[in-house]
């Protein structure tokens, strides 16, 4: 119990929505619930027996992608059939005025009873739903358009045929797919059939009459265009072939004229021989400057790579070694090394003979290159003089040439496309075809008995849970402990079941009686666990005057004091009940002792204290009636003999207990309040308003004065309804008492 009471006060703390709370709400406000849903569904039974019921019939036509894919990309002409924008517009030309006037002429709908200008208006019920259907089986609004460029010229009667056609008809595209669906919705379902087979029908022999109607007027374009473009390219042609004339400008290939083409030839050759030039001069250079320097001369390339050198120098080397040899053999001045060493001198003079001639040849060949070089560049100069002087006509000839390319591949581009469209006029191929003709229906499409009763189910829970929750809200009483705590931030000492204690009762007080013959009852053991709250509510100082008081009359203040008293007489204490009620004085009615002095007699002193109470003899309660009537209870309860008595009284009994007025409409309960111990505050279950149940506990003086809060009068049939939080609420504590 306690780790439900936990778990159902985390989930509140945290703003969940507490599942015990929704479970009890729909416990106690279910036959509510059911009764309004059980209304509005008869409501919307009766609704439908009103409505007259329609048919829908649809037909399935299919826009074939591959029906022209044999003729090759350029003669198919469906590009993008299958783009969603593609369905749109068919989806829109369906829906349009002009076609649906057209369906409207053929299939004489101004004298259809149902589509006719002159057909029956539907009843109030009927125009809501036909018109919430319309809303949602339109697109984008386009079914209810009846006006267009030339809309004026449309005769009223036809107008309105047009629009009732427009709302009954309905087209979509099955998801995924190339296929449209035309839907028409009559109250005869034979007549939505044949309309919608005759739409499905119209847009066919559209589609083939708008290919038709396009491919003539682009073939009719394209011939007058091309004898404007043919002349064009003619007179483009002829000035090229004028101008080159005029100006003897030469073709020989291409975009060169004559002398373009030797200026480049001759270009090309100088710059060959300006190279062989440049390359036998850095040949000579470095042969001059190895020749200043002092340098080895016979390591230049044409000298190493010349034949007789590399001849002379094998002599070289044959006669050094013979010299050697004679050397060692008869020393450096015989005769043989003298003529050998002659030999030797001859060669290495030869060789330098040869390098010198050699050096010589590079001179040479140099001189001789730059000849040429000089020579070339002069007729280089020459030719850019005649090429300069035909650069003007050139430019004007290439604007000439581009002139008459561009009427070229015009013409013939449109000359592609004409013979593309002519054979295209000529093709009968369907892009689109009936593949599910219209069928009468023979189940009403509108109204849906199972839609419509699940819609009214639907609505009437949710209008029942809302007037349920309405009524909890308008209920301003307590129904739970804890939502006395909450509200009140005082104790709930007890809560009362409500009891009718005058069965079975002929003599005496029946609350009395009722609890000296049933001292085990759950009644009795409520009363007890209220005083042992009062007791515990101070327990150095238990308390012993008590008030006990309420907002309101009639919630069984009196009935309830006089219980607290005789539970703590039955104990064993000394009890005096006092009635201070001077207005309406209940106890002093329930003991009979309306004829006797009491209160009011004592405090005037116009009675002795002698006899004055009133003992019982079933419980042996003491009993001090209200006495007389007074004009001011408020000054003589809010007396000095007042709380004189009550210092006597506290002296003389072990408990007292003072039924007090309500305090919300007079102010006797906060005038007695400081002349108390403790004030027990009743507040009845399920009827006293919150807000007033604060605003009196505000009006007791004293901080601590209120001891607690009995909730009395509980209906222990209904607590279970208001939460696990409700005392004593279970069948399982019933065996725990008596009666």
């Amino acid at each position: 119990m306690h780790g439900q009471i936990a778990t159902g006060q985390k989930a509140e703390e945290e703003g969940q929505v507490d599942l015990h709370v929704v479970v009890d709400f729909l416990a106690r406000r279910w036959r509510l619930i059911l009764a309004v849903a059980l209304s509005i569904v008869a409501l919307t039974i009766v609704i439908m027996m009103t409505l007259t019921p329609r048919y829908t019939s649809t037909a399935q036509i299919l826009l074939d992608p591959n029906s022209r894919q044999n003729l090759g990309g350029e003669l198919s002409g469906l590009d993008g059939v299958l783009d969603p924008t593609g369905f749109d517009n068919q989806t829109s030309i369906i829906s349009s005025v002009n076609f649906l006037r057209r369906v409207v002429e053929k299939e004489d709908l101004v004298h259809d009873p149902e589509f006719g200008d002159a057909a029956q208006s539907p009843s109030f019920i009927g125009a809501v739903f036909a018109s919430i259907k319309s809303i949602f089986s339109s697109r984008d609004g386009a079914s209810d358009q009846t006006q267009n460029a030339d809309g004026v010229n449309i005769p009223p009667d036809v107008r309105a045929s047009i629009h009732k056609l427009g709302a009954a008809l309905s087209v979509s595209r099955i998801t995924r797919t190339a296929i449209l669906q035309v839907s028409v919705t009559s109250v005869d379902p034979n007549r939505a059939a044949r309309l919608a087979n005759a739409v499905a029908d119209a847009f066919i022999v559209d589609q083939l009459e708008n290919r038709y109607d396009a491919a003539r007027r682009a073939s009719t374009w394209l011939t007058d265009r091309l004898q404007s473009l043919r002349d064009s390219l003619r007179k483009s042609e002829e000035a090229v072939t004028q101008f080159r004339n005029d100006n003897k400008l030469f073709d020989v290939g291409g975009e060169t004229t004559l002398n373009q083409q030797q200026l480049s030839e001759v270009n090309a050759e100088l710059v060959k021989i300006q190279t062989e030039a440049a390359a036998k001069r850095a040949k000579y250079e470095q042969a001059e400057q190895i020749i200043k320097s002092g340098g080895n001369v016979e390591a230049l390339p044409d000298v190493i790579h010349s034949a007789v050198i590399g001849d002379l120098r094998s002599r070289l080397a044959e006669v050094s070694s013979r010299e050697a040899d004679l050397v060692t053999r008869y020393g450096a001045r015989h005769p043989l090394v003298v003529n050998v060493r002659a030999e030797r001198r001859e060669i290495e003079r030869q060789i330098d003979a040869e390098v010198q001639r050699i050096v010589a040849n590079l001179k040479n060949d140099y001189e001789v290159a730059q000849s040429r070089a000089d020579a070339m560049k002069a007729n280089v100069a020459a030719a850019s003089g005649q090429s300069g002087q035909e650069s003007t006509l050139t430019v004007h000839l290439r604007e000439l040439e581009r002139d008459a390319a561009a009427n070229r591949t015009l013409y013939e581009t449109f000359l592609n496309q004409a013979k593309l469209t002519s054979e295209q006029s000529q093709v009968n191929i369907q892009d689109a075809r009936i593949i599910t003709p219209a069928l009468p229906s023979g189940t009403p499409s509108f109204p849906r008995t199972s839609i419509f009763l699940a819609m009214g189910a639907a609505l009437g829970l949710v209008f029942g849970v809302g007037v349920a929750a309405l009524l909890d809200m308008l209920n301003a009483g307590f129904n739970s402990p804890r939502q006395v705590e909450e509200q009140t931030g005082l104790a709930v000492l007890s809560t009362i079941e409500w009891v009718d204690t005058s069965e079975g009762n002929t003599e005496g007080v029946p609350a009395v009686n009722y609890l000296v013959n049933k001292p085990l009852s759950r009644f009795s053991e409520s009363i007890r666990s209220l005083r042992a709250g009062i007791q515990m509510s101070n327990v150095d100082e238990p308390p012993r005057i008590v008030e006990v008081t309420s907002a309101a009359p009639g919630e069984g203040k009196s009935m309830l004091a006089i219980s607290l008293a005789v539970s703590a007489a039955t104990s064993g204490k000394r009890v005096l009940l006092i009635d201070c009620d001077l207005r309406r004085p209940s106890v002093t009615q329930q003991f009979g002792l309306t004829d006797r002095p009491g209160l009011v007699e004592l405090l005037a002193q116009s009675a002795s204290t002698d006899g004055i109470l009133y003992r019982d003899k079933a419980s042996g309660v003491y009993v001090l009636g209200s006495g007389a009537k007074t004009q001011n209870p408020p000054d003589l309860l809010g007396s000095a003999r007042m709380q004189h008595l009550i210092e006597q009284l506290r002296e003389t009994f072990d408990f007292v207990v003072l039924d007090v007025p309500p305090i919300g409409p007079v102010i006797d309960a906060s005038v007695l309040a400081p002349l108390v111990d403790k004030v027990l505050f009743v507040v009845r279950w399920n009827a006293t308003a919150r807000e007033f149940v604060r605003h009196a506990i505000e009006r007791l003086p004293g901080d601590r004065k209120v001891c607690g809060i009995a909730l009395n009068m509980v209906d222990l049939r209904r607590t279970p309804r208001y939460g696990r939080y409700s005392y004593y609420s279970s069948a399982y504590y019933k065996k725990y008492y008596v009666g």
